[in-house]
């Protein structure tokens, strides 16, 4: 009797575990929005770091959200088990498949578990030895897809969705007033940080594009990110016309203000997954990581520049902490000019 079969009565109750990060929990609103569609009278429940658990809250699609607060350690983990456990879950999909998420799904009674394949051996060849046997690029919101493939979930050719209540409009739009910012005005949008050093295009080539921009459009850049960016956003908002909110919003509210943007220029970061959500035009850059490993923009408007002529990229699947060859040159031989040649190409009006 295959998967199908087994549940061809509507099962009651749905998990899916994805702890973390920005980018792959938005990766995974696809996955959470064809389930639905294939169960609309289950009930849907997600397992999700706190920190990350605004980007699912108002996610009309998921019923009911489980937070791990990741400062607990295995007491936090040991709670949050003891209390999935109390639930009967027909289905449980691990779209994270790593130590916490396994230790979360042992002991669930439930009718079928189904865990993401991450393809290590093709990932591991391709980073460290450079033997690409991808046939194709594979998006991640595809390999969530085949978590449930045996289930009759199908892709409904839609991209990632954010939802966020009006009070965040309201108190975002307050923040705006306080730095004097009019969100109703045309403004581009600069993301100069990300998790790794390897996908951070520097800092004094960020500050050459928004001269660049000042010079040749005329119009303001907003500057955005987490705690960690503050340091560069304070230094990047010292440029007239320049306005820097890094550390300043909630992620709902950096989602609007990327809502109400033209573009977003980017590295391969949680906040280029952010815009692909809310349908803002993305121009990524990326340094370490390729285009086979699945995270470019999915189903956006988005323009990728990399230094493709490498043959030491790619040098990790998610970034690294410092260049293995001591040159980054996949980032040092993008150019300022270059990423605003790219941007000319976006309608800006």
């Amino acid at each position: 009797m295959n998967s199908i079969e087994i549940f061809k009565n509507v099962p009651g109750k749905i998990l899916i575990i994805r702890l973390s990060s920005i980018g792959d929990i938005l990766l995974s609103t696809p996955f959470i929005r064809q389930l639905r569609a294939k169960f609309p009278k289950s009930q849907i429940g997600f397992i999700v770091k706190d920190i990350y658990a605004d980007l699912l809250r108002y996610n009309p699609n998921i019923d009911e959200i489980f937070c791990l607060n990741s400062g607990e350690g295995i007491e936090g983990l040991s709670d949050l088990k003891l209390k999935i456990r109390k639930n009967s879950y027909q289905i449980v999909f691990d779209l994270h498949n790593n130590l916490r998420s396994n230790y979360l799904k042992r002991g669930i009674n439930a009718g079928k578990i189904c865990s993401i394949k991450k393809g290590k051996l093709k990932q591991t060849l391709l980073v460290r030895f450079k033997l690409n046997l991808y046939d194709h690029e594979i998006p991640i919101p595809f390999r969530y897809l085949s978590v449930a493939k045996n289930l009759g979930v199908t892709d409904d050719q839609k991209g990632l969705e954010l939802y966020w209540p009006q009070r965040v409009i309201n108190t975002c739009e307050k923040k705006c007033q306080q730095m004097n910012f009019n969100l109703d005005q045309k403004f581009i949008c600069l993301a100069p940080g990300a998790g790794f050093f390897t996908k951070r295009w520097p800092e004094a080539k960020f500050n050459t594009l928004v001269n660049l921009i000042h010079q040749k459009q005329k119009i303001p850049v907003v500057v955005l990110g987490g705690d960690k960016d503050q340091e560069i956003g304070r230094r990047l908002g010292k440029q007239k016309n320049t306005i820097d909110f890094c550390g300043k919003l909630s992620l709902l509210e950096t989602a609007y203000i990327i809502s109400k943007g033209k573009i977003i220029v980017t590295n391969d970061s949680g906040l280029m997954h952010m815009a692909t959500a809310v349908q803002t035009p993305v121009l990524a850059i990326f340094g370490s990581t390729v285009k086979e490993l699945g995270f470019f923009p999915y189903r956006a408007e988005a323009r990728i520049i990399e230094n493709s002529g490498l043959s030491c990229r790619p040098c990790s699947h998610i970034g690294r902490h410092y260049c293995p060859k001591k040159h980054f040159k996949c980032m040092e031989e993008i150019s300022p000019e270059n990423v605003y040649a790219e941007l000319e190409k976006f309608s800006l009006k």
